[in-house]
């Protein structure tokens, strides 16, 4: 090879070196931008929470003293069932000094799918917010996680759980041997049914999932009213390409009260999988439809 030969290759190679190097500043600086949240709201499915909820509701709210938050309003949507405890009464006392809190109340008990169904619908109607959250009222799940979870949006994730099942994520200590090997085997089963490998915790419920979301996945065709609706929900995200992404979090005792998972919610978990495997319905088309319980919306 002669000198000027060499030197020309070298000069070739400069430039591409040069361009690689153009490339990934452009990859890197796209990647720093940050998907715009202007609102998000935590919608809050309530049974007999009195104990808890406002407690839950003072938690979310001292959110928005974060750095973080301060340009996003944080709204949350309670969805009562009438609750005999009195529940919604105790919002309704919270909602005098928050205008950001709103009561959607339901006239009997259809589960927590339906319960979450309603109250996203009427949250993306009326409220209007880039972000919908999923949270439970007992404070198993730290409303001091929402920002880490809004963050995840903003980084680009369409769905993100909080997940009790990746690293740095933890269950109760105290948790029987039964409960931990139920909640896990549940998720195992999800995920190898499904094909849901890369997600670790298919059953958590607490989530942010941006409003882009719906544009396909229809909440009405999801046909769950139970706690399946977690992982009905899920697999409809997964199945179009939205980015899940999990973050972890320690998910505690609850704080009072007992749990509302019953035996039919778990038949119904584990039909719902199936059905799902061997043949999905559609999801795409988006119907407004109303519950059978008649509904009214408290702002």
């Amino acid at each position: 090879m002669s000198f000027r030969t060499k030197d020309k290759t070298m000069q070739i190679l400069s430039v591409l070196k040069e361009a690689n190097k153009v490339k990934k500043m452009d990859r890197d600086k796209e990647s720093k931008k940050k998907r715009p949240i202007r609102s998000a709201c935590v919608v809050v499915p309530t049974f007999n929470e009195a104990n808890n909820i406002k407690l839950v509701l003072d938690r979310i709210a001292q959110n928005r003293d974060e750095e973080e938050l301060k340009d996003i309003k944080l709204m949350t949507l309670v969805v009562d069932d009438s609750s005999p405890d009195g529940t919604a009464d105790i919002v309704r006392e919270c909602m005098k000094n928050d205008k950001d809190i709103h009561l959607l109340s339901r006239a009997e008990k259809e589960g927590l799918g339906a319960a979450y169904i309603a109250g996203m619908k009427y949250s993306m109607e009326t409220l209007d917010p880039d972000v919908i959250l999923e949270m439970d009222a007992d404070l198993s799940h730290d409303p001091a996680d929402i920002p880490r979870l809004l963050r995840a949006i903003k980084d680009g994730a369409d769905f993100a759980i909080g997940s009790r099942y990746v690293k740095g994520g933890s269950i109760p200590k105290n948790w029987g041997f039964h409960r931990v090997l139920i909640s896990k085997s549940a998720n195992l089963y999800t995920r190898m049914i499904l094909g849901i490998k890369k997600i670790q915790d298919c059953t958590g419920g607490f989530r942010a999932i941006h409003t882009s979301v719906f544009d396909k996945v229809d909440l009405d065709l999801l046909n769950v009213k139970g706690y399946a609706f977690q992982i009905s929900l899920l697999h409809a995200t997964n199945r179009f390409g939205f980015k899940i992404t999990e973050i972890p979090i320690h998910f505690a005792e609850r704080n009072a009260g007992k749990s509302k998972i019953q035996m039919s919610d778990m038949i119904e978990l584990g039909l719902s999988v199936l059905r799902l495997r061997i043949g999905t319905p559609k999801v795409h088309t988006h119907i407004r439809r109303q519950y059978a319980a008649p509904m009214r919306l408290e702002k």
